[in-house]
Parts: C-alpha cells; structure tokens; sequence
C-alpha cells in the first residue's frame, strides 16, 4: 500500500511539474473585435508538438471554439477542427501538431468563439505523434455517422508531390467500420475515398494517393472524414497523418514550411535567384505562390512548373 500511494505520488508530482498556467481569470469570449482570448507568442517558447492546450469554461458555454494563429489573416490553428462544439463543457483539449507550435511560437494564439466565460488556459503533457506529417491529433469519438470535420490550414503548406498516402488511426476494436473522407457531403467531384479504397494496418486504415486524389486533397477547402461504428462499439480516432513516399522522408521530422513564407533576403535558396527581387506572395486555388524573378514557387520555395 505505501509504494503504492509513493508511485501515486510521484506521478501527480510529475503531472505538475509538466503543467504550464498560460492564462487564468475570468474573460467572456463572444464574436467581435476586443471580445478574444488573447495569448502572446512568448507563452508558448517551451510548446513541444503532441502537448496539448487545455482551455477550462465556466458553466454556461453555447456553440463552439476556434482557435486562431495572430497572424494578418488570423488563420485557424494548424489541427484545429471545425464543429468544435463546447456547449455545457467544461473543458476543452486541442492537441498541437508540429504546424501549430511552429505557428504559435512565432504569432500566438486566440481564442474566440459565439459564447464562453474561459476560467484557465494550460499547456499539459499530450501524447506522442505518429510518423510521419501530422494533419491532426486528438481524441474524437465516431460513433454513427460521426464526422470529424478539418480546417485546411492542417494541409494547406503540405507538398503532396512527396505525400504516399493518408492514414486514419483509431482505437476500433476491428477493421469493420465506415469511413468516407471528402471534402462535401453527397458530392462525387469532391469525394475522396472510403473503407473499400483503403488497406488496414495496425491500427488504421490508409487511402493509398493518386496523382488525381493529391490535386484534389491539397486543393480542398476542408476535410471531412465520416465513420459509422456498424457493429463495433463506438472508438476514438486518434490522428491523421500523411505519409512520405519512400526517400522522400524529412532529416527533422515533420516538417512545417514557414507559416509566413516570403523569402528572407539572406536566403539562398532555389539557386539564388530569390534575393535580388523582392518576393511577392500571392494565393492561387487555396494555395500560397511566391513569385520571384518571374518564376512561380511553392510555400517550400520549391518552383511551380
């Protein structure tokens, strides 16, 4: 019994000393200019991808909660959902992906919603990321016709040239469920592939890509991915994640190209010739084009034929 309550003890020591207080007080959060949660990038000097943020509400949240990166355009935090619904809650975790502490690291964080009283924002202890380009991470639960509904700021600066394939990893006790990934209810242009079009591993389930399928995952203006339990007991679906062709894997795991990509004037990247032009940057079909020089380049300064 007395080892036990040591072992007890060390891990709520651990626990705590793993916690970091980001934020703690009272603020109602509603849509509108001056009505956010605002946390300075500096908050997040120490953020490790797979920690996540813990937001703590009083009693009475409606509708939902957005996470946004302070940048110009306040784009959605990388692996942020959609639909994040927080009515009644009393929390709510939001897992970071390697995108989203790059992006918080450099611009902070807001949070903003329709209605909640935030008491307590925390970076804790997550979990560890699969292999491969995290799209998202957390814990959602499918049940029937469950559908977990992602911003494309998630994809939107990945180069799906390299990309093999998509994984949809899970606790389900077995491989027989549904899953249907797209980007519109009920639409075939923008259907991307269901159960019968994936292998099973250990674990997930993988939509192999076709030069067609990259274009049209890339080029989404979100992702939906639906499951339906049929006769398993309801599961989390844990993460989703791209996986590199062969060879093509990063040297520092991965990789998130600069959320602000313009060029440095001391980069000498792409043969030199995005220094002795000013860089302009510019979105094409839902993607970031840098033009330099007269050539067209991606967000990894890699050129656009």
């Amino acid at each position: 019994m007395r080892k036990l309550f040591y072992l007890i003890s060390a891990i709520t020591i651990s626990l705590a000393v793993s916690a970091t207080d980001l934020w703690t007080g009272s603020k109602d959060v509603t849509w509108g200019e001056g009505n956010s949660l605002q946390l300075e990038a500096a908050k997040f000097a120490e953020a490790q991808p797979g920690q996540k943020i813990v937001v703590s509400f009083a009693e009475g949240a409606t509708d939902g909660i957005e996470f946004k990166v302070m940048n110009a355009t306040f784009d959605h935090l990388p692996g942020s959902r959609e639909a994040a619904w927080i009515k009644d809650a009393a929390i709510y975790e939001q897992f970071l992906t390697k995108a989203a502490v790059d992006s918080i690291k450099r611009y902070g964080l807001e949070l903003i919603g329709a209605h909640f009283t935030v008491t307590k924002v925390e970076l804790l202890d997550g979990k560890e990321l699969k292999s491969g380009y995290t799209v998202w991470t957390g814990f959602f639960w499918a049940d029937e016709w469950s559908t977990l509904e992602l911003y494309r700021d998630g994809y939107s600066n990945v180069d799906f040239s390299k990309i093999e394939a998509v994984r949809f990893y899970s606790e389900a006790k077995g491989p027989e469920y549904v899953i249907n990934f797209m980007s519109k209810f009920d639409s075939e242009p923008d259907f991307f592939g269901n159960q019968t079009a994936m292998t099973d591993g250990e674990g997930y389930k993988e939509l192999p890509l076709t030069d067609e399928l990259r274009t049209k995952i890339a080029t989404a203006e979100h992702w939906l991915v639906q499951f339906n339990k049929e006769t398993l007991d309801p599961f989390n679906v844990t993460d989703v994640v791209l996986v590199y062709k062969p060879g093509e894997e990063p040297t520092d795991p991965d990789p998130t190209p600069d959320p602000d990509p313009t060029p440095d004037p001391d980069d000498q990247a792409v043969e030199n010739t995005m220094v002795t032009t000013q860089a302009v940057k510019i979105f094409e079909n839902g993607q970031v084009v840098v033009l330099k020089n007269g050539i067209r380049y991606n967000a990894l300064g890699v050129e656009i034929k």
